[in-house]
C-alpha cells in the first residue's frame, strides 16, 4: 500500500501514533493558542493588514526587507508561483513530491536530478539549466541529507530561479541561505511554519526573494491568500523563540532515541540519522517496507512509506511524543519476535 496524499487526509486513529507527517510532538505554541482564543469574536471580519503586519515580524527576526516575503499556502503554493514564471523545472530526487507532481499539474516540464547514497546529487551543475527553475530542499526530505553549499552556489547562474527549500533547517545546524539573499537575483529560500513552529494547521509558509522578484509573486496569488486565522497565529508565534528553542531541543533529543528505537529492532538493514525531525530506516527491499508499514497502519501507528518521493524500500518516521515512540517500540518488538525463529524444542 502506497500512501497517496488523500490516504494521507484519513482521521487519526484514537490512541495511535501519527508518526507519518513530520508534526510538532510538543503541539502548538501557546502563544498562538492564545492569540487563537482572542480571535474568536473577530472572525466575521476580513484579515485586512494581516499579511502586512506579518511580513514586517518576520522581516524583524530573520534580518530581510517586508517587501521581500512573501506568505504561502504551503511550499505547494510557492511551487506554483515560481513555475508560473519559466517553462521548465529540476528538482532533486528522492525528495518532496509536489516538487515534480506541482509542475506536471500545469504541464511544465520537468527533469529529475538524481541524487547519490550520500544524498549528493550525481549530476554536476553544469547539466542543469540554461532555463527553469530548479527546487532544492536543504535538509532534503526523504533523505534528512543536505546537498553541498558548493554544488547549490552554482546553480543560480544556470537557470532563471533557484528555489531552496528550508523547511527543516531549524533541526539542522545549517545558518540556511535566507542571510545570502542578496548575492544573487533570483535566488528564494522557502521556510515553513508547519515544522519548527508547530503549526502545520495552518498550512502557511514564508517566500523569501529579492524585492522585485517578491513582488512579481505576490502579484501572481488570490485576494487574501492567507486567512484570518493563519496570519494571525503566525504573527504570535513567530517571536516565540522560548517553544521553538524547546521543540529544536525536544526534536534532536528525540531523533536519536528513536533511531536507537528502529536500529534495535532487528527489522532494518540501516537507520539514517537525519538532521530533521524524522528518521529513516531502510529495509531489506521495497516489499517489506510496504508490509511494515501495512502492518503498523493497521494496529495504528501511521510512518510514511517512501516510493512516492523516490525513495523505495524506506519508512520515514516523524520524532513523536513519548507515548507515540513507546507505543511504535512495542509493536515493533512484537513484530520482531513474529519473525524470529522460535528456541528449539525441548528433548
Amino acid at each position: 500500500m502506497i500512501e497517496t496524499r488523500a490516504q494521507a487526509d484519513r482521521e487519526p486513529v484514537p490512541g495511535g501514533a501519527e508518526l507519518s507527517s513530520n508534526e510538532s510532538p510538543l503541539g502548538p505554541p501557546p502563544s498562538a493558542v492564545d492569540r487563537l482564543l482572542a480571535l474568536q469574536h473577530t472572525l466575521h471580519r476580513y484579515p485586512r493588514g494581516a499579511s502586512d503586519r506579518l511580513r514586517t515580524e518576520i522581516s524583524g527576526h530573520w534580518g530581510v526587507r517586508p517587501e521581500s516575503l512573501v506568505l504561502t499556502n504551503g511550499v505547494d503554493e510557492a511551487i506554483d508561483l515560481l513555475t508560473s514564471l519559466t517553462d521548465r523545472v529540476w528538482c532533486t530526487v528522492p525528495g518532496f513530491d509536489a516538487f515534480w507532481t506541482r509542475p506536471e499539474t500545469h504541464g511544465v516540464p520537468v527533469t529529475r536530478l538524481p541524487l547519490r547514497e550520500d544524498g549528493q546529487p550525481s549530476v554536476v551543475p553544469e547539466r542543469v539549466g540554461p532555463h527553469g527553475v530548479v527546487f532544492v530542499a536543504r535538509p532534503n526530505n526523504p533523505t534528512g541529507t543536505i546537498v553541498s553549499g558548493a554544488w547549490l552556489d552554482a546553480l543560480p547562474d544556470r537557470v532563471d530561479y533557484v528555489c531552496v527549500d528550508e523547511t527543516y533547517v531549524d533541526f539542522s545546524e545549517e545558518p540556511g541561505y535566507v542571510p545570502r539573499l542578496g548575492e544573487w537575483d533570483n535566488l528564494c529560500v522557502f521556510r515553513s511554519l508547519s515544522k519548527s513552529l508547530g503549526l502545520a494547521g495552518l498550512r502557511l509558509g514564508v517566500l523569501a526573494a529579492p524585492p522585485r522578484l517578491a513582488a512579481r509573486l505576490r502579484e501572481r496569488q488570490r485576494f487574501y491568500s492567507a486567512d484570518a486565522v493563519s496570519l494571525h497565529l503566525a504573527a504570535a508565534a513567530i517571536g516565540d523563540d522560548a517553544y521553538l528553542e524547546r521543540h529544536r531541543a525536544r526534536v534532536v533529543r528525540g531523533r536519536e532515541h528513536l533511531a536507537d528505537l528502529l536500529a534495535s529492532s532487528g527489522l532494518f538493514v540501516e537507520v539514517l540519522r537525519t538532521r530533521t525531525n524524522f528518521v529513516v530506516a531502510r529495509c531489506p527491499d521495497p516489499a517489506e517496507a510496504v508490509r511494515i508499514q501495512r502492518w503498523l497502519s493497521e494496529r495504528g501507528v501511521q510512518v510514511h512509506e517512501c516510493s512516492l518521493l523516490g525513495y523505495p524500500g524506506r519508512l520515514r518516521v516523524s520524532v513523536g511524543t513519548e507515548e507515540e515512540t513507546a507505543l511504535l517500540g512495542g509493536l515493533l518488538t512484537e513484530l520482531s519476535r513474529q519473525r524470529s525463529p522460535g528456541p528449539p524444542a525441548l528433548e
